[in-house]
């Protein structure tokens, strides 16, 4: 408690407040208060004070303390000696707040003068108004170099916040950006106004409005973000330099609030003030991520302040100025904005900046993988001296769904997994997110089905015996009758081996590949002789437009040399295959032929798109456990993946064949064979490739040029073209049928990129490859026609050789009209999975169904016209 202390006279102190003053003025003054010692954190000025009496702090320091609501002690202001205390509450008659107070720092001494003693003496003596006139002019000065000292850190703290490096500390813009942007960035950041960013997540849309705060008159003053989207968005892909705002039950309420601030008052404190963003932001610049995700009413409400250029807290009724500039990043495109829905975003349109998607910017990311290597190099303190073509190949060639900031994260991991100071392409892992989900069932589950997969016997046990079987079939071929009817190798070859192949591309996926018995031979090859010399990089860059050739000439050798009818030609082929197949494996690394060249295995790895089966990664395992990649690189006992494949970056049944090494080498158990959708591969696309799509269109143009051969229709084509050899008449008509085909879904991705906001070969390869489905039935309706027509003559063959009666009960004769049946349903099931795919690939597209049916509807025409038109041939053909 304080000691109250009477003086009759001055005591010696620190500082005395009257000095100057008239001998007997001062005693007069000194004689009317009473000096007080508190000791440190005790209490001088209760809340509430009335401020019936008036202080004077002799000695020690003071400090005006605010209590706040959270708990929180704000000081207001320090009190030095000679100064006065309570004064406000004095000179206005208003108690002080309730959750303010005056607290000793240490040991403190303090004169106290009743009021009303120490107003009559102010009234009769003017030196003494005076003299408190300079103790509160000095107090004024003493709180002006206070608030300047205030302004200038805050000012500091500010630029600090605000500097690009802080905010943005992973993204690079490459000079071909800038250069390109330039113009309108510059325009829109002298114009002063609101702005919206548009752009798909990832692309930088934060960044790019720090651009424009940067070169705009608002460059030296705040910069504040405010993320709307990160309660809804996964943590790991937003950044960590936005508030994170609750989600209220009255959103419009709390969005208001968060805005505008708000004010209430408090029985005990008084009015509670509590600041918004816009005031925060004053004289700055505002980014609201995610601006979308204001309610509509919000949006008006916003959209006033920034016509009007006033705003009222919540609870207020005085108008404040609104001094800042609001920059709003959304990820919805332009089509997607109503003025009903989104008042505000539809106001913003015409001050739009657009920030195109990395997959649109290919050309740039080479320098930013070169910025992020360099960048991340010194982060982790490791060195890359090399990065390969391929490497750079395999990421410009990828689509970025999550653009830059995918392509930064991606980088890093790769840094972290590279060794040898090479940045290898199974250094990269896109994507990391798991495989197995909703409509998927890993198989591997089932523990037989695991041991047998994990076998050393499998695949070796049917490669040992398809292997055999290959030299017995070519010797038939060769040696055999002539006629195809009694060759058994020329029947096996076309009633069993082309409809086992077109059908298991299906029912197995290209696991056709791990029995091939070219594929078996060449590897014996390679264990006598292998250079193991790199595949050329011409090689592998077009090794789509080699399998897309090479298997289209096949197509065309069946029909234009009569390779059905003939074994021996169909030996020559075979033959042509292996010896190709053998060369390429002795010559280069890993089974290069399998993989980049086989026109065999490219048309099944094409059609195994399709099927229900998968051999996936779980990339989140491989993600968080993996760092020697035994899925390529092997182990001791067997080696890595046969195509050079990483699983983790495994997307497409095109690149596996199935043959469970990487289930053998992977210690974590991170591999899955899956059972999926049919098809789904082909909607969850991330990147189609032109090429793909167009083998897909002209395989089915080569068959359907092959089954109008022997109509009315090829007569009256060999007609008009007998000026031409044979061979040249349906060459010519070969490849006119084929570019027609590519020519129709040319022109309905034309149409259909309109609405899909994409290029036309994107959309021709996307909805090229969703044809899939109707070719791969095409293809098994043709050969259906083989399995039973001429498969029947195998166990008539087997009853003449060995007179076995079983083998004459397996004569079964089925009639004309349930094979067309069959065929028939084939191509109806082909049509409806084509439609599926075609209507998933709009409906991932497009979020409003209107655009989505308009974008579908031409492909869906297409196909419907593909399915007539096979439907006829096949009974022209056939029947």
């Amino acid at each position: 408690m304080p000691n109250p202390t009477p003086l009759q006279t001055a005591p010696p102190l620190q500082l005395d407040p009257f000095r100057g003053l008239d001998e007997q003025l001062r005693q007069s003054i000194w004689d009317e208060g009473t000096v007080k010692d508190y000791p440190a954190a005790a209490v001088i000025v209760d809340p509430g004070d009335r401020g019936d009496r008036i202080r004077f702090l002799l000695s020690g320091r003071a400090v005006v303390i605010r209590h706040e609501k959270e708990g929180l002690d704000v000081p207001i202001e320090t009190i030095l000696p000679g100064d006065l205390i309570g004064e406000i509450s004095y000179l206005t008659g208003k108690a002080s707040p309730l959750n303010s107070e005056v607290v000793a720092e240490g040991s403190c001494q303090v004169l106290e003068i009743p009021a009303d003693a120490f107003e009559q003496i102010l009234r009769t003596h003017p030196d003494a108004s005076i003299n408190v006139l300079r103790i509160l002019a000095r107090k004024v000065i003493k709180l002006d170099n206070s608030v300047y000292k205030y302004i200038r850190k805050k000012r500091a703290l500010q630029n600090l916040i605000s500097r690009q490096d802080h905010l943005f500390p992973d993204y690079f813009v490459s000079e071909t950006v800038r250069r390109r942007m330039s113009r309108k960035l510059e325009a829109l950041a002298q114009s002063q106004g609101p702005i919206l960013v548009t752009g798909e997540t990832g692309v930088g849309k934060e960044f790019m409005a720090h651009a424009i705060f940067e070169m705009s008159p608002h460059g030296k003053r705040i910069f504040l973000c405010l993320d709307l989207l990160r309660p809804l968005a996964d943590a790991g892909i937003t950044g960590d330099y936005c508030e994170i705002p609750d989600r209220p039950t009255d959103l419009t309420e709390e969005q208001t609030k968060l805005f505008f601030g708000s004010e209430h008052r408090n029985s005990e404190a008084g009015t509670i003030e509590t600041p918004g963003y816009l005031e925060l932001t004053e004289e700055g610049t505002l980014v609201v991520r995610g601006i979308e995700q204001l309610t509509a009413a919000m949006q008006l409400k916003l959209l006033e302040t920034l016509q009007t250029g006033t705003f009222r807290r919540v609870g207020s009724e005085t108008e404040q100025t609104a001094d800042f500039r609001l920059i709003g990043t959304t990820n919805l495109d332009a089509s997607e904005i109503s003025a009903e829905k989104h008042p505000l975003l539809h106001w913003l349109l015409d001050h739009s900046l657009d920030i195109p998607p990395l997959r649109k910017r290919r050309k740039e990311i080479p320098t930013l993988v070169r910025h992020y290597v360099n960048k991340y190099c010194q982060e982790l303190h490791k060195e890359i001296s090399q990065l390969p073509k391929m490497t750079i190949k395999q990421l410009v060639t990828y689509s970025w769904p999550g653009n830059d900031r995918e392509l930064a994260t991606t980088l890093k991991r790769a840094v972290m997994l590279a060794e040898d100071g090479v940045l290898k392409p199974q250094d990269i892992y896109f994507d990391l997110r798991r495989i197995e989900g909703e409509g998927k069932i890993n198989l591997l589950r089932v523990p037989a089905l695991q041991a047998a997969l994990k076998s050393p016997l499998f695949p070796a046990i049917f490669q040992s015996a398809a292997a055999p079987f290959f030299f017995i079939l070519l010797v038939l071929l060769f040696l055999g009758p002539a006629d195809p009817k009694v060759n058994m190798g020329g029947l096996f070859s076309w009633a069993v081996g082309w409809p086992t192949m077109i059908f298991g591309s299906f029912i197995w996926a290209r696991f056709w590949c791990s029995l091939c018995p070219m594929g078996t031979l060449s590897h014996l090859a390679k264990r006598i002789v292998s250079l193991e010399i790199p595949l050329p990089p011409f090689l592998k860059q077009n090794s789509d437009w080699i399998i897309a050739g090479s298997a289209l000439f096949i197509i065309w050798l069946e029909t234009a040399t009569d390779i059905r009818n003939s074994p021996f030609n169909t030996g020559l082929l075979l033959m042509s295959i292996l010896f190709l197949a053998v060369i390429v494996s002795v010559l280069f690394e890993k089974q290069s032929w399998c993989r980049y060249l086989c026109p065999l295995g490219g048309m099944m790895g094409v059609f195994s798109k399709t099927s229900p089966f998968e051999l996936r990664a779980d990339r989140n395992v491989c993600a968080s456990q993996c760092t020697s990649n035994e899925c390529f690189t092997g182990t001791k006992d067997r080696p890595g993946c046969p195509f050079g494949q990483m699983m983790p970056t495994l997307r497409s049944n095109r690149f596996c064949k199935i043959c469970a090494s990487c289930v053998k080498n992977c210690p974590h158990g991170a591999i899955n064979l899956n059972l999926r959708v049919p098809g789904r591969e082909i909607w969850e696309i991330r990147q189609a490739g032109a090429v793909t799509a167009m083998l897909v269109i002209s395989m089915y143009g080569g068959l359907l040029s092959d089954l109008l051969y022997k109509t009315a229709f090829y007569d009256m084509w060999s007609r008009n073209m007998d000026f031409l050899p044979p061979l040249l008449q349906f060459t010519a008509f070969f490849f006119l049928v084929v570019s027609v085909t590519n020519v129709l879904i040319l022109a309905a991705s034309t149409i259909s990129t309109r609405l899909s906001k994409e290029t036309v070969k994107e959309n021709f390869a996307r909805y090229g490859l969703a044809l899939l489905p109707l070719v791969l039935t095409a293809y098994m309706a043709f050969h259906l026609y083989y399995l039973i027509n001429l498969g029947v003559y195998f166990p008539i063959m087997l009853w003449e050789a060995f007179r076995f009666e079983i083998f004459r009960q397996l004569v079964i004769t089925v009639p004309p009209s349930l094979t067309f049946f069959i065929q028939k349903l084939l191509i109806g099931l082909g049509i409806i999975g084509t439609l599926v795919l075609a209507y998933r690939l709009s409906t991932g597209k497009n979020r409003r169904l209107p655009s989505s049916l308009l974008e579908f509807i031409p492909h869906a025409i297409s196909a419907c016209i593909f399915g007539f038109v096979l439907v006829r041939a096949l009974g022209l053909f056939f029947y």
